[in-house]
């Protein structure tokens, strides 16, 4: 079917560009009415439920009654897809939907495929004569008309003076009469046959993408005969909702936090009145085609084709046979001819009233899996394992006395705010269904199409507090100011937080922005708003042994268990005027686990944040003590292996046939420590008396021959004999006690092999 595809592209490019701006210029406005027996079933079907998920999906239900045989849904191209993966009809009086019909989709790759080369490639009115080569047309001039069939379009060279001609088109009126006309004289040309007139059209919308703004009509027939009482239910694609928080933080007092949320409407229709919900959790959802038309790649059996034909062989010449009958193995294999199409039973219709109204879950929609509906997303539950316990609240600095006056504009100040805050409520209640939380509206609200709305969505107190917060305490960067709240709450509202933007007053005075991410109930957040100079955060460490037990003592190997401590202490130097409460940010060490936190101590994940009471232009420090298990094997009794078995012996459950040998053992161990130390004595007064000799033969060199000096030589020969009697004595007593503690520590290898604890 020969037909134009590009005629107007020129024209028409711009034109998706231009619907947009009409669409941002004029929001009451429509680039397309519905035909008004749509609008009144679109009428009689309103919106009545909107559930928004952070997913970028919304939940929609219609309600209404109709006597009519169908019903008309007109959504857009780009929601088309989601609609019909998700529509569900119900009909709570008893009858059931028969099937929903809407026009078949080609890509425009498709349809564009199916168009002629020459017909894609035509411009304008002299390429559009030229492709329509061989139609009945009928072509008007100011002066003439003539109808005829198109034999084709020339142009005529150029002429002396080098000026352009028209070009030509030539007309074959009746029979035999060829009529040319000048391009130029044409006022108007009319196709004469319908098909290429349609075609034509087809190919425009093609160049124009029309599908890309142009709604899609889905009817949704109905059977019975009475009047239908219709919930239908989609989701399609719209913008995620954003909440913003605003938060008031007074000493003493917690936090009163409020919310709201940002609402869009983009989905091409009023939402008038309906039940809005706001749901914090992401149910799993994705997107699918099955709008477009989808065909399969057939192979191509062409080559199987005789290539050329065989010259008839010689008659043969026989007689006549019975008709040939079809073997009954072919006729078995045959298949059946096909039955007549017959309409399938509605699953619906016998679903009472009851079940159907349950069937309409308070969500609406749960998520979508490819292999089914599934709960997902949900909230980022568990980051904080150990709740907020109560703390003293520090108390600030009383300040200067004020003057009366002052005095009573801080007090009107404070009323003023404490009204506005209560004054302003919370407009929807929440609950919790399974890992999603919702705050449900409770009122009716309207959202105009491509219009926003902020709606308030929480006002609840917390506990909460202004505190010192070291992110990074190994950097030598300043400390945050920072809001530490928590979010556990009852009655309305109570639940989950998502995340979002939020701005904080302190003290009734601005103090900062910050930025919260989702918060499950009971877990506890820090928001920094504000950096903070004049403290320093300092980290010191050590480590060392508990807990050490005696395991067993075989083959003279003695098994010992115990603790590894490794204990970190946080030192906080403050140099403002009042006392207040920091938080160290630290990790966990690998391996080890927390003993005995700290009051105020928090655990979020892997990271830990440590508190320290900071005094006025003072110090505080905090303790954090981790532990983890140890073991050792000691082949002699050594220092770890004494003191084991010395608790061992004090415990509830020593094994008699043990407890005389390790005693011994313990005993021999103190006399051979008592040998050290008298050797270490030794040691000492054998280093005196050699520094003694030393000093007394230095002497004796130095004296000068000769009777003048010889008292003097004899004393210091005295001297250094007696010196050196004390050094041999003490050398003597140094080798006695090596005998004997080598004689004791025999006897300990020995009593330590006849050991056997087990």
């Amino acid at each position: 079917m020969p037909v134009l595809a590009h005629l107007v592209q020129r024209r028409w490019r711009a034109l998706p560009a231009i619907a947009g701006l009409l669409l941002l210029a004029t929001p009451s406005c429509r680039l397309f009415d519905p035909p008004a027996i749509a609008q009144k079933a679109m009428a009689d079907m309103p919106i009545k439920k909107v559930v928004l998920y952070q997913n970028g999906v919304g939940y929609f239900e219609r309600r209404g009654k109709t006597n009519l045989e169908s019903v008309e849904l007109r959504v857009r191209p780009d929601q088309v897809n989601d609609v019909l993966k998700s529509l569900a009809v119900l009909d709570l009086a008893g009858g059931a939907a028969s099937s929903i019909s809407l026009p078949a989709e080609k890509s425009a790759d498709r349809q564009e495929a199916e168009i002629p080369a020459q017909v894609r490639n035509a411009t304008g009115l002299v390429g559009m004569l030229g492709v329509l080569r061989g139609a009945d047309v009928t072509v008007e001039t100011n002066s003439d008309s003539w109808t005829g069939r198109v034999v084709g379009v020339e142009n005529p060279p150029q002429g002396k003076d080098d000026k352009p001609r028209p070009a030509t088109v030539t007309l074959l009126v009746g029979d035999d009469r060829l009529v040319p006309v000048h391009i130029d004289a044409i006022k108007r040309v009319t196709i004469g046959d319908r098909a290429l007139s349609v075609g034509l059209k087809q190919s425009l919308d093609v160049s124009k993408r029309e599908g890309a703004w142009k709604p899609v009509s889905l009817e949704v027939r109905l059977a019975g005969d009475k009047t239908h009482d219709l919930l239908i239910s989609y989701i399609h694609e719209v913008p995620v909702w954003r909440p913003a928080y605003r938060a008031w933080v007074e000493t003493g007092k917690g936090l009163q936090l409020q919310g709201w949320a940002v609402v869009d409407n983009t989905s091409g229709e009023d939402w008038n009145k309906v039940n809005l919900s706001l749901v914090v959790g992401a149910p799993l959802s994705f997107r699918y085609d099955l709008h477009t038309a989808h065909h399969v790649t057939r192979p191509d059996l062409s080559v199987r084709l005789p290539q050329e034909a065989a010259a008839p062989p010689s008659p043969d010449s026989g007689f006549d046979a019975a008709p040939a009958e079809v073997p009954a193995a072919e006729a078995a294999a045959m298949p059946p001819p096909a039955p007549s199409a017959a309409p399938a039973g509605n699953a619906m219709a016998d679903e009472s009233m009851e079940d159907a109204k349950k069937a309409s879950s308070s969500f609406g929609f749960a998520g979508a899996g490819p292999g089914g509906g599934g709960m997902g997303g949900g909230m980022g539950g568990g980051r904080f394992a150990k709740e907020l316990p109560p703390s003293k609240v520090a108390r600030r600095a009383m300040p200067a006395e004020k003057s009366k006056e002052q005095a009573d504009d801080a007090e009107t100040e404070r009323q003023q705010r404490d009204a506005a805050i209560k004054n302003v409520q919370a407009l929807v209640t929440g609950k919790e269904v399974g890992a999603l939380y919702a705050y449900e509206a409770t009122y009716p609200v309207t959202v105009p199409d491509r219009s926003s709305a902020l709606i308030n969505i929480l006002n609840r107190h917390l506990e909460g507090r202004d505190v010192y917060l070291f992110r990074e305490p190994q950097s030598g960067q300043a400390p945050y100011r920072a809001v530490m709240l928590r979010n556990e709450s009852t009655g309305p509202g109570a639940g989950a937080l998502e995340g979002g933007p939020i701005t904080l007053y302190i003290d009734g005075t601005f103090a900062g922005e910050g930025f919260v991410g989702r918060i499950a109930k009971g877990e506890v957040a820090f928001v920094p708003y504000a950096r903070e100079s004049g403290s320093t955060v300092s980290q010191s460490s050590d480590d060392k042994t508990d807990e050490l037990r005696l395991v067993t003592v075989v083959d003279g190997r003695i098994r010992i268990e115990g603790k590894q401590l490794h204990i970190r202490t946080f030192t906080v130097e403050s140099n403002t005027g009042k006392p207040a409460l920091a938080y160290v940010k630290t990790s966990a060490t690998a391996g080890m686990t927390l003993r005995d936190p700290p009051k105020d101590f928090i655990k979020a994940g892997s990271d830990w944040y440590v508190p320290v009471l900071m005094p006025a232009k003072g110090k505080g420090e905090t303790k954090l003590v981790e532990e983890s298990p140890v073991s050792y094997e000691e082949l002699d009794v050594t220092d770890r292996a004494a003191d084991a078995m010395a608790l061992y012996l004090k415990g509830a459950k020593v094994q008699d046939a043990v407890k005389g040998p390790i005693e011994q053992l313990l005993m021999i161990r103190a006399q051979i420590g008592d040998i050290q130390r008298d050797t270490k004595g030794l040691d000492s007064q054998r280093s005196v008396l050699d520094d003694e000799q030393r000093r007394i033969q230095g002497n004796l060199d130095a004296l000068p021959a000769g009777a003048v000096a010889a008292d003097l030589r004899r004393q210091l020969l005295g001297q250094l004999e007696s010196a050196s009697k004390k050094a041999g004595e003490v050398a003597k007593k140094l080798v006695e006690n090596e005998v004997k503690i080598a004689a004791l520590r025999e006897k300990m290898v020995v009593l330590l092999r006849s050991i056997a604890l087990k």
